[in-house]
C-alpha cells in the first residue's frame, strides 16, 4: 500500500508545472498553486494593478505586502518603472519569492527590494499559519509562538515617497494599512488591498480603517469582486460597509455565494487621474476577455 501510494505520488509530480509565465517572465510556483488555474478560468483575476501602474509617476516606490512567491511583484515591474518593495512573512513563501527575484535581469532585480517580515499594528496577536489555497495568514486564536509584528511606519524610511501601498493578507488587511497611518498622511499613496470578512473582528477593524481613510481625503473608493471583475466605480466607505455585511452574512447563513470577497482600490483627489486607468480596464480588458 504504501509503494503504491508513493508511485501515486511520483506521477502526480510528473505532471505538475513548476513554472508560470507572468508577462515575460517565468516564474518558480509550489506544488499545487492556484494562480495559473484561476487565471486561466478567470480572465481578469489579479489583471488590474499591472494595469494601472503603467500609468504612476515614476518618482515613489510601490509597496506590495503579501507578495508571496513574487507573481504581483514581477507583474508590476514589467510595466512601470518604480523600485518596489515586496514584503512576504512565510519563510516557505519567501524562498520562491527570492529565488523569482533573483533569476531576474541585473536591471530589473536592481529595483527590487525584498523583506522577509510580518506587517501590523501590533494590536493583533497569533501565529502565522498556511493555507490550501497557496497562502499564508494570521491565525488570531493560536497564541503559541506568537509572530513578531512590525509596522509599516517603522519599517519604511521617512524620506521615501510611497506612490501605490498593495496590501493582501487574507482578512487582516486593515491591520497593515492602520500600521501604516504615517504614510499615508505624508503621500497620499494610492491604496489596492483585498477586503475579505470571515468574522466579527474584521467588521470591525475594517471600519475603523475607512473612517481613517475618509478624514484623510480618500473619497474615490472603486470596488472589484474577488474574480477581478469592476462592481462599481465611484463609492463611498458607506458602500463597503454595506457589501461588508453582505459578505458577512452569506458565510454566517451559509447562503449561496455570489462572491468571496472584494478588491479595494482607495485613492485622493491628488491621485484623480486614476480614474483614467480604471475607464480603460473596464471599456478594454473586460470587453476583450469576452472576445
Amino acid at each position: 500500500m504504501n509503494i503504491l501510494k508513493q508511485k501515486t505520488t511520483i506521477l502526480k509530480n510528473k505532471f505538475f508545472k513548476s513554472k508560470y509565465t507572468i508577462g515575460n517572465i517565468s516564474l518558480t510556483i509550489p506544488p499545487n498553486y492556484a494562480l495559473p488555474r484561476y487565471q486561466q478560468k478567470f480572465k481578469l483575476y489579479d489583471r488590474f494593478l499591472p494595469f494601472l501602474v503603467k500609468h504612476l509617476k515614476s518618482n515613489g516606490i510601490i509597496i506590495d505586502v503579501g507578495a508571496n512567491i513574487g507573481d504581483t511583484t514581477l507583474a508590476l515591474i514589467q510595466n512601470c518603472e518604480n523600485p518596489i518593495y515586496a514584503i512576504e512573512p512565510s519563510s516557505y513563501f519567501y524562498s520562491f519569492l527570492e529565488k523569482n527575484i533573483n533569476s531576474l535581469d541585473f536591471t530589473s532585480r536592481n529595483r527590487i527590494r525584498l523583506f522577509k517580515k510580518l506587517i501590523g499594528s501590533g494590536t493583533i496577536n497569533g501565529s502565522l499559519n498556511h493555507t490550501k489555497k497557496g497562502t499564508a495568514s494570521i491565525n488570531p486564536e493560536n497564541l503559541n509562538n506568537i509572530s513578531e509584528f512590525i509596522s509599516l511606519d517603522s519599517l519604511i524610511e521617512p524620506s521615501t515617497e510611497v506612490n501605490l501601498l498593495k496590501v493582501d493578507t487574507d482578512g487582516f488587511d486593515f491591520d497593515v494599512l492602520l500600521s501604516a497611518k504615517e504614510i499615508i498622511i505624508r503621500d497620499r499613496p494610492i491604496l489596492f488591498w483585498e477586503n475579505e470578512i470571515i468574522d466579527d473582528f474584521q467588521i470591525s477593524g475594517f471600519k475603523q480603517l475607512y473612517q481613517f481613510l475618509a478624514e484623510n481625503g480618500y473619497n474615490n473608493v472603486c470596488i472589484f469582486d474577488n474574480y477581478g471583475n469592476i462592481i462599481t466605480i465611484e463609492n463611498d466607505f458607506k458602500t463597503l460597509e454595506n457589501i461588508n455585511q453582505y459578505l458577512f452574512s452569506m458565510k454566517k447563513c451559509n447562503c449561496t455565494r455570489t462572491f468571496y470577497y472584494v478588491d479595494v482600490l482607495a485613492f485622493t483627489e491628488k491621485e484623480s487621474q486614476v480614474f483614467k486607468p480604471i475607464q480603460e480596464y473596464k471599456e478594454d480588458n473586460i470587453k476583450n476577455s469576452f472576445n
